[in-house]
C-alpha cells in the first residue's frame, strides 16, 4: 500500500526550540513516520511532499491554492491509495472545508491530521490521529476529505471536512456540527455513525482551475453580542454571513433593521448560520426572516464562510451556491 503524506507544518510539524518556543522544524514531520513504523511496522510505503511549512495561524489563500495543486497532482498520478495532509489545529477547519468542496468528487480518501502537542510530548495525539488516518485508508472507509482526530481520552473520530466547527476556546477538542461525525475507531475497528447524513454540492469547484482571492473583503462576516453596532456595508460587498447565538437567534434591534434595509437597497443577500430547522423557532427568528435574512442549514459556519469565499473568488453567484 502506498500513501502520499503532504507536510504543511503546524504543531505536528514543530518542535520546542532552545528558547522554549514552539516553531516549525524540518525533522518533526519525519518523526511522525518513524513513530508510526515503530508501532505498526514497515508495511506502508509513504511518499512524502512538503509544498510549504507554516504555523497554521498564518494560513493564507496562496497556501491553500498550493495545497490544492499538490493534491491534484497526486490524484492525477493514480499511484497511491490515499493522501494524508498534516496540518496545524488553529485553521484546520478552514482548510478541511475548502478541500472538502474542491475534492468532493475525489475517488480516494484524503485525510487531514493534526496534533494537540508537539510529537515528543507524551500528551500528543498526533501519532494516534495519523495511525487512524492510515487505517481509514487501508480499509477504504470513504472517499473525499476527512479529518482524523482523537479528543483527549477518546478514540480517533473521523469528521467530514465541511462539518468541522470551531474549537472550544483554549481547548484542543474537535467536533462536528450537530454531532455529525462520520465514523470512529472502536477498539481499533472502524464504525460508521448511523446518524450521519451526507450533504453533497455536486462538485461545483474544480481543482484544475479553482482560485482563492487573497482576502474576503466581498464577504461581511458578523457575530452577535449584546450592545452590538452594525457596520456600514462597503462597496464591493457581495454577501453577508451573520452568525447566530446557539438557538439560531440574533438581537432584533433598530440597528439590525437599518442594516437589513441598507443590504436590500444594495441587493446584497444576508445569510444566517446556526438555525436548527428541526427545532421550534423563537419569535425573533420570524422577525429576522421578515427582514430578508436567509437561514442556512447543514454545515458549520466555517464551511459556509469557505463556500462563500470559493464562490466570490471564482465568479459564482453566491445565491446559486447557497441553494445547493
Amino acid at each position: 500500500m502506498r500513501i502520499v503524506t503532504i507536510f504543511t507544518g503546524g504543531t505536528i510539524g514543530s518542535k520546542i526550540n532552545w528558547e522554549g518556543i514552539i516553531s516549525t522544524n524540518q525533522e518533526a514531520p519525519y518523526q511522525l513516520l518513524e513513530q508510526y513504523r515503530k508501532v505498526h511496522g514497515e508495511n506502508i510505503l509513504f511518499d512524502t511532499r512538503e509544498p510549504y511549512c507554516i504555523l497554521s495561524e498564518n494560513l493564507m489563500a496562496e497556501h491553500v491554492e498550493r495545497l490544492i495543486q499538490e493534491i491534484q497532482l497526486v490524484i492525477e498520478e493514480k499511484q497511491c491509495d490515499g493522501i494524508i495532509v498534516t496540518h496545524g489545529t488553529d485553521t484546520l477547519q478552514y482548510t478541511a472545508a475548502l478541500l472538502g468542496y474542491v475534492f468532493e468528487e475525489a475517488k480516494l480518501p484524503i485525510l487531514l491530521v493534526s496534533s494537540n502537542f508537539v510529537l515528543n510530548d507524551k500528551r500528543a495525539n498526533g501519532p494516534d490521529n495519523f495511525a487512524g488516518a492510515v487505517k481509514f485508508i487501508q480499509e477504504q472507509c470513504g472517499t473525499g476529505v476527512f479529518v482524523s482526530y482523537a479528543n483527549p481520552g477518546e478514540e480517533v473520530t473521523f469528521h467530514r471536512g465541511s462539518k468541522m466547527q470551531y474549537s472550544l476556546q483554549m481547548s484542543d477538542w474537535e467536533y462536528s456540527v450537530q454531532n455529525q461525525w462520520y465514523g470512529r475507531l472502536v477498539n481499533g475497528n472502524f464504525e460508521k455513525n448511523k446518524e450521519y447524513q451526507e450533504v453533497k454540492f455536486g462538485g461545483i469547484f474544480s481543482a484544475h482551475n479553482v482560485t482563492l482571492k487573497p482576502d474576503t473583503r466581498e464577504i461581511l462576516r458578523i457575530r452577535p453580542y449584546p450592545g452590538m453596532a452594525h457596520p456600514k456595508i462597503s462597496d464591493g460587498t457581495k454577501a453577508v454571513l451573520y452568525e447566530s447565538f446557539h438557538s439560531g437567534t440574533i438581537p432584533i434591534t433598530e440597528g439590525l433593521r437599518a442594516f437589513c434595509q441598507e443590504a436590500e437597497e444594495k441587493q446584497i443577500p444576508i445569510f444566517l448560520s446556526g438555525l436548527n430547522v428541526n427545532e421550534t423557532e423563537y419569535e425573533t427568528v420570524g422577525a429576522y426572516r421578515a427582514m430578508g435574512i436567509v437561514p442556512l442549514a447543514g454545515d458549520s459556519v466555517i464551511a459556509q464562510y469557505c463556500l462563500l469565499w470559493l464562490a466570490v473568488s471564482n465568479g459564482i453567484d453566491v445565491r446559486e451556491v447557497i441553494k445547493r
